[in-house]
């Protein structure tokens, strides 16, 4: 079971990669960064299973579990939230049908938080699967859905 994610961790260390760098090649694997993968890269790191976790939970990047086709993530800092963010988050859940945090069951969309992405003086502002989104208000969401659909 560990030999998938060894084999990746080898080629990335190879290339001179860093425990970040093994995280992101073995979270491909499964779309995730599993029990497995942080027990393997552990070993091939010479590090305690806690250590790998405390380094991965700290990025944002790195996920436990699997998450849908199109990740929306909405800022949730100061200017965001003055700029009707908690709005904007209100909208996407009743145009996703899901909570913060969670994904559609058909896989479809994941809702999640992310720190500020540079685009304060246009908030409240969504990471649609890396791609800015800014000025997204509550109004704005069936417009982003719409676009969304259209795979644009």
């Amino acid at each position: 079971m560990m030999k998938k994610y060894l084999d990746t961790i080898s080629r990335v260390q190879k290339e001179d990669g860093s425990l970040l760098d093994a995280m992101l090649a073995t979270q491909e694997i499964d779309g995730c960064l599993t029990e497995d993968a942080i027990w393997a890269i552990g070993e091939a790191f010479g590090l305690a299973v806690t250590q790998v976790y405390e380094t991965a939970s700290f990025y944002s990047m790195i996920r436990f579990a699997p998450v849908g086709k199109t990740v929306i993530q909405v800022c949730r800092n100061a200017p965001c939230h003055v700029a009707g963010a908690q709005e904007t988050i209100a909208a996407l859940e009743d145009a996703l049908g899901v909570s913060m945090g969670d994904t559609s069951t058909d896989g479809k969309y994941t809702l999640e938080y992310t720190e500020c992405i540079g685009q304060c003086q246009a908030s409240p502002s969504v990471l649609v699967n890396s791609k800015v989104h800014s000025n997204v208000t509550a109004d704005k969401v069936p417009e982003l859905m719409k676009a969304l659909e259209k795979g644009e």
